[in-house]
Parts: C-alpha cells; sequence; structure tokens
C-alpha cells in the first residue's frame, strides 16, 4: 500500500508539473433514470441499492473525456473495475455485478460526445487529430488521465481488473501457431489460439465453460526481460486452468495493462467475445466474464487475509422466522 501510495502521489506530482489539471465537473447520477443504454438495461432498483454512481467529465490535452465512477458504499474496499470501452456492453453488466458481489469501484468510460450518441470504442471528442482509444492513453503527456482513472486505488484492494468484449476469433495469417481448426473463422486478434511476438498462448486443458470459448481468456503482461510466469498472478490462473494470453512488454503501448506492469500495479484482464446486445447474448457474455472474475477474485486478492469473494447471505434478524414454501 506504501508503494502504491508513492505512485499514485507521483502521478499528482508529474501532473502538477507537467500541464495544469482540468478542472472537472462532477455530477451525482440516478441510474434509475439515466438515458444511455448501459443503464437502461440494467435498471433494477435492487442491483442499485447500495451503490453510489458518479459521473466525472474533464478535458485532458486533447480530449474531452466522461466517466462514471462506481462505488460500493457498503464494500469500499475491493478491485478497482476497469471498462475503458462504450461499446462492450456486456463488459459494463459485469462490473456492476462484480462491483456489488466483491466491492470496490467500477470506472467506465463513456461515449463523450453526447450522453444519448451511440456507443463507440474510441473516443471522438477531441480538439484536433485523430480519436482517441480510452485504453491507450495512458501515456507520460496526459498524466490527468491515469490520474483520474486510478484515483480510486487509494481506498480499493490495489487489484486492478479490467473488463472487455471482443471481436470473435484472429486473422490466422497473423499467426505463427500454425493453421486454426478447420471451418475456423475469425477476425479480432484476442484467442488463446493466437502466437506472434507480443502474445504467448496457454490454452485450458479441459476447456470447460467459460473456456470452451477460446475467446473468453484472461491477459497478464509480463516484462520482455523476463518470462511469462512472471506475470501477476500467473501460476494461480495457470493452475486454475484458464485460457491465458501471456503479453510480452519490451515498451509501453499506452494501455492500462503496459502501465500498471511498469508500475509494480496487481492488473488482469479479462476478455470474452461480444455476443451482441440481445437479453441472451448480454447474459452468455457476461456470465463468461463473472466466471472469470470467480476465479481470479479467488486466487489473485493482493492483499493477504483479505477474500475477494461475495458476502455471505445476511443472518436472519432476532425474532424473525424463514417462511418456508
Amino acid at each position: 500500500m506504501v508503494r502504491l501510495l508513492a505512485i499514485l502521489f507521483g502521478l499528482t506530482i508529474a501532473t502538477a508539473a507537467g500541464a495544469q489539471v482540468a478542472q472537472r465537473i462532477v455530477t451525482q447520477v440516478d441510474p434509475l433514470t439515466m438515458g444511455t443504454d448501459d443503464f437502461i438495461r440494467l435498471a433494477d432498483p435492487a442491483l442499485w441499492d447500495g451503490l453510489i454512481v458518479t459521473r466525472i467529465e474533464f478535458r485532458d490535452d486533447r480530449a474531452f473525456w466522461r466517466l462514471y465512477k462506481i462505488d460500493n458504499a457498503r464494500k469500499p474496499v475491493g478491485p478497482l473495475w476497469f471498462v475503458p470501452h462504450d461499446n462492450e456492453n456486456a463488459a459494463f453488466q459485469a462490473a456492476v455485478y462484480a462491483v456489488r458481489a466483491y466491492g470496490g469501484q467500477v470506472i467506465a468510460i463513456e461515449e463523450a460526445r453526447s450522453l444519448t450518441g451511440p456507443d463507440s470504442r474510441m473516443n471522438g471528442d477531441v480538439a484536433y487529430g485523430r480519436p482517441i482509444d480510452p485504453n491507450r492513453n495512458f501515456r507520460d503527456d496526459t498524466p490527468d488521465y491515469a490520474r483520474t482513472i486510478l484515483a480510486g486505488l487509494r481506498q480499493t484492494s490495489g487489484l486492478i481488473v479490467a473488463l472487455h468484449t471482443n471481436e470473435p476469433g484472429y486473422d490466422a495469417s497473423e499467426s505463427t501457431c500454425g493453421p486454426p481448426p478447420q471451418g475456423y473463422t475469425g477476425k479480432g486478434e484476442i484467442s488463446v489460439l493466437l502466437c506472434n511476438d507480443l502474445y504467448t498462448p496457454r490454452r485450458s486443458a479441459s476447456g470447460r465453460w467459460p473456456f470452451d470459448d477460446t475467446d473468453s481468456v484472461a491477459i497478464v503482461s509480463y516484462p520482455a526481460t523476463g518470462v511469462p510466469a512472471d506475470g501477476f498472478c500467473a501460476r494461480p490462473l495457470v493452475d486454475a486452468d484458464m485460457n491465458i494470453m501471456f503479453e510480452r512488454v519490451a515498451t509501453s503501448d499506452g494501455s492500462l495493462s503496459n502501465f500498471a506492469l511498469f508500475r509494480g500495479l496487481s492488473y488482469v484482464n479479462l476478455e470474452t467475445q461480444d455476443r451482441g446486445v440481445t437479453p441472451d447474448g448480454l447474459s452468455d457474455a457476461r456470465g463468461r466474464l463473472l466466471a472469470m472474475i470467480g476465479t481470479v477474485m479467488d486466487r489473485c486478492a493482493p492483499i493477504e487475509g483479505l477474500g475477494l469473494r461475495p458476502p455471505p447471505p445476511e443472518p436472519l434478524r432476532p425474532g424473525k422466522r424463514k417462511k418456508r414454501r
């Protein structure tokens, strides 16, 4: 925790020294009256009981940013759940379910051009230049962005869990693993079947759900000077028989995974295939992410003696008996 506070203090100093801190607009919002599709799909009062939702808006360098911070008021100590892409809808749902069960804080990036605009992977609200990938903006010249995203680490457990959904499969022509299974097609770049200079895969031996889908995978970064087992929680996740893509990092690509690696932060990235926005599609993708989250919580808690598990059922109050059906 001392090291974590030193890192965050360093980010604050770097921001003050390198650029003027952007003015923030911070607004507490009611998730049940929000007009964005992510909140509309989760308009259940019971789900939001005990959760506090805050919208944070600010400008850093050439971009305007809008994000939602969701805190578990009853259990503030837990992971920092990061959802960087607004068009990855099941990832947002999994984060809300996870913060409710395990505590901590969600940081979810919202498409910044309008509150009701179409979901986008990129932030197009820029003063000049190209749209920005929210997961490629952890750079030295945008320190206020990283400082804002990671501010909650001060009160959470110190574990960062990023959640994504991805395009199905991968381009086999870009892989050194050899030909894919017969009839296989894909266009993405996240799959435990993919091998290249960046990724070394470790496929689940059993292939049990959720790892019957080769796009359901944990990504663990490790330094180029080391070996895959040097990545955070690498050995426990291998022992859990997860699909894992080990990411070899020599220089930062601006992602939070690389940022965390070079600063010694505890970080795991969880991915599954995007299955659309139908109730069945969202439920399938959300369920796979939550299953992987459960494994990470059981095996990667960075604080000794802290069990990052869902809270047990509340005991019956004195004088009340459980109803039978």
